[in-house]
């Protein structure tokens, strides 16, 4: 049987779709399926995949970006028997119609929310994803493709997302119902155990796309004012996006910017060393729905410090989480794990969390979910 999974992101890149992407790709050729995957993007390296990987540049116009896309979904999927997409858009509205022309049966991955990511990425509007749907904004900023997203996923036989939050947004606003929805929670690594001494210039990291709405200014300013009351630490953040140029001279004008790094994104044995020797991991965006930084972060037994709303599936301490609108909160919070007795503190509460999901029990729940549907 063959699978189409049409994807906006994949192998190099970094993130919850592209890493799902591949490990479900590998899964089902693994288990006798013929895979092709569909997605923007290059691999510098060259794809040595077991399963068919199909690019579309990035550096070409959109329109026909888009078009071309649609077009290798719309010849790939001649003879699969489902199609399976990870996201509700780029590549979400080509596989839909092209499931729906075939007659395929069709699944997408909800990771996000392309209506409020988008709306406050362009600096629209600055508020969490909760108050963006509760003033019914969406109505007013995207109200099309509110009403598009809506009668797609009204229309698709099994939508898969990861957390609590998401599947709540999608039910009171978007009217799908709970059944067709299924919750496969993001994996957790082996979980490990680390040192809980300080280093002489402690890291403060984050890793993802560079957009508004994870709050990556607030962060510099912060760790500003951090390195000016105590002399120490260091910042780096991995990652890409519209805003690098910005968060560039930013760091650039800081009386600080040697203790401030951007590197690119890179693969995730690499960031898993970042992660390794760094103080804490930070994940500060308006909203963060079940970030997977932050799932390998704890994995690897580091602390984090978290926005408050999050779809995290795991309980955090009060100490881990704080108000995004907050600033002096962000840097009272943060500025503790620089203290040696909180850490070590801290990476015991780490320890002692639950964190049972593995890659296997999230590839095995997939494997039965398209299963049921063929």
């Amino acid at each position: 049987m063959k699978i189409v999974l049409a994807t906006g992101v994949f192998y190099p890149d970094v993130g919850g779709p592209a890493i799902h992407c591949r490990k479900i790709a590998e899964m089902l050729t693994e288990r006798g399926f013929k895979v092709v995957v569909v997605t923007y993007g290059e691999n510098p390296e060259g794809d040595n995949f077991k399963f068919s990987v199909k690019r579309i540049s990035r550096k070409i116009f959109k329109p026909l970006r888009w078009f071309i896309y649609s077009v290798k979904v719309f010849f790939s999927s001649f003879d699969a028997s489902v199609i399976y997409a990870f996201d509700v858009t780029a590549a979400g509205m080509p596989a839909f119609l092209t499931a729906k022309l075939f007659g395929k049966r069709f699944i997408v991955r909800i990771g996000g929310d392309p209506i409020w990511e988008r709306v406050v990425e362009k600096g629209k509007r600055f508020v969490s994803i909760t108050k963006y749907y509760k003033d019914k904004f969406y109505l007013v900023d995207k109200p099309y493709l509110f009403r598009a997203i809506r009668f797609m996923l009204g229309r698709t036989d099994k939508i898969v997302t990861y957390c609590f939050l998401l599947r709540d947004l999608y039910v009171n606003y978007y009217e799908i119902s709970k059944d067709k929805i299924e919750l496969i929670f993001n994996p957790f690594l082996k979980k490990e155990s680390l040192s809980a001494s300080l280093k002489r210039q402690p890291k403060v990291l984050f890793a993802g796309r560079f957009v508004s709405y994870k709050n990556l200014y607030l962060v510099i300013g912060v760790f500003e004012r951090i390195r000016k009351s105590l002399g120490k630490g260091e910042l780096v953040l991995i990652g890409d996006g519209p805003d690098e140029e910005i968060l560039k001279g930013m760091i650039k004008k800081s009386k600080f910017s040697q203790a401030m790094r951007i590197l690119p994104k890179m693969p995730q044995e690499k960031l898993f060393e970042h992660i390794q020797s760094s103080l804490v991991c930070v994940g500060p965006a308006l909203t963060e729905f079940n970030p997977n930084f932050i799932l390998e972060s704890l994995s690897l037994g580091k602390p984090v410090l978290l926005s408050k709303e999050n779809g995290l599936t795991v309980k955090l301490p009060e100490e881990f989480l704080f108000d995004p609108n907050n600033e002096d909160e962000f840097k009272m919070k943060l500025e503790r794990f620089f203290d040696d007795n909180f850490y070590k503190e801290a990476v015991g509460k780490v320890k002692s969390l639950s964190m049972d999901q593995t890659w296997e029990e999230v590839l095995d729940m997939h494997w039965k979910l398209i299963n049921k549907l063929l």
